[in-house]
């Protein structure tokens, strides 16, 4: 292919096509150019709400707001989309986002349980979730199988490239291993349906003030919880997924202990689940501090959880404010889970 550039606003001068820039161009070279960093498949980290799915009562699974990428094709939607899922009642079912080029369209859909269809030009799906269903229509687990797009990037100063090495001159083997960590944020939990915590914005007020949207843990209930539900990633080398608490209190007149507690459901994919528990009990540092109000958050070690590379994690957070060693007098806060472990460079 001879020399070309993108994009010009007068068909048919220079690089510009004579008919302009239609699909085969702009979407399957152009778009793909940005996003090849991630296999040209994912959902659009941030923006709405990252088509999140739920349950959406009886027969019905519920996709949040948010857009995604697949081979070329953007899709988005700014209302949530209810998807019926009665055909499914008493098994499992997918739900995806299905690009289609005969229809011209990408739409959210339920389908069986299997490998997804990815033909370039025909259909492209990428994952959303996996969806059990009891035989009555309820919902009884939905797993997140959600990937995200990261666009392309190029090498850093003294970066090598394969070109720059000679044939088996190096091996994966003689390549170190690389610590790396990965972030859930507060929106990515949702509410336990028994005790939930509360989601809410805080705000210290005063001249030094900050404001923030929040998981809030009362003191003195007994067991407020979220969830959240996570892969383990492809490319893990140690035994275990360490997982950190990113916390802290919002009584700034004192001081004291929040007892966390975990409940870890672990399974291989198609997998059955076995179910892992425990406590920690760390300070949680106050807010205020004479001449203002400043934000202190922690981060401390819930759990180093023995996985696989592919494993679901679906993680229950919880404080048990009414235990003895759960000392702070005052509402805690969650404002994420960090994950860490050694991969394969």
């Amino acid at each position: 292919m001879a020399e070309t550039s993108y994009l010009w606003d007068n068909p048919g001068t220079g690089d510009s096509p004579a008919l302009g820039y239609g699909n085969a161009l702009l979407n399957q070279v152009i778009f793909r150019m940005l996003y090849d960093g991630t296999g040209d498949q994912g959902v659009i980290l941030g923006w709405l709400n990252d088509l999140e799915v739920t349950d959406g009562g009886v027969d019905t699974a519920t996709v949040d707001t948010g857009a995604a990428f697949l081979y070329g094709v953007w899709y988005e939607t700014d209302a949530a989309v209810n998807v019926d899922i009665n055909a499914y009642r008493g098994g499992n079912c997918l739900i995806v986002v299905r690009a289609s080029w005969a229809a011209q369209t990408a739409r959210i859909v339920a389908r069986a349980v299997g490998a997804l269809t990815q033909n370039p030009g025909v259909t492209y799906e990428i994952p959303l979730a996996n969806i059990a269903i009891g035989g009555a229509g309820a919902i009884t687990l939905v797993t997140d199988t959600r990937d995200y797009c990261t666009p392309s990037t190029s090498l850093r100063d003294f970066g090598v490239r394969e070109n720059m090495i000679a044939t088996d001159a190096a091996t994966i083997a003689k390549v170190i291993d690389q610590d790396r960590w990965f972030l859930r944020g507060a929106g990515a939990f949702a509410p336990d349906g028994t005790t939930p915590a509360t989601w809410a914005n805080y705000n210290t007020g005063g001249f030094y003030y900050y404001t923030r949207d929040e998981w809030t843990f009362s003191d003195g209930a007994n067991t407020d919880a979220i969830w959240c539900t996570i892969r383990v990633p492809a490319d893990i080398t140690s035994a275990n997924l360490t997982i950190y608490i990113w916390h802290t209190g919002i009584n700034g007149a004192v001081s004291g202990d929040v007892r966390w507690l975990y409940d870890i459901w672990q399974a291989a994919p198609d997998g059955v689940a076995a179910n892992s528990s425990g406590a920690v009990v760390v300070t949680a540092d106050q807010l205020s501090q004479a001449g203002g109000y400043y934000c202190y958050l922690r981060q401390d070690t819930l759990v180093a959880q023995a996985v696989t590379a592919g494993d679901l994690l679906h993680i229950q957070v919880a404080r048990d404010g009414v235990h003895a060693a759960d000392t702070y007098a005052g509402d805690a806060i969650l404002a994420g889970l960090y994950f860490y472990y050694t991969a394969d460079s």
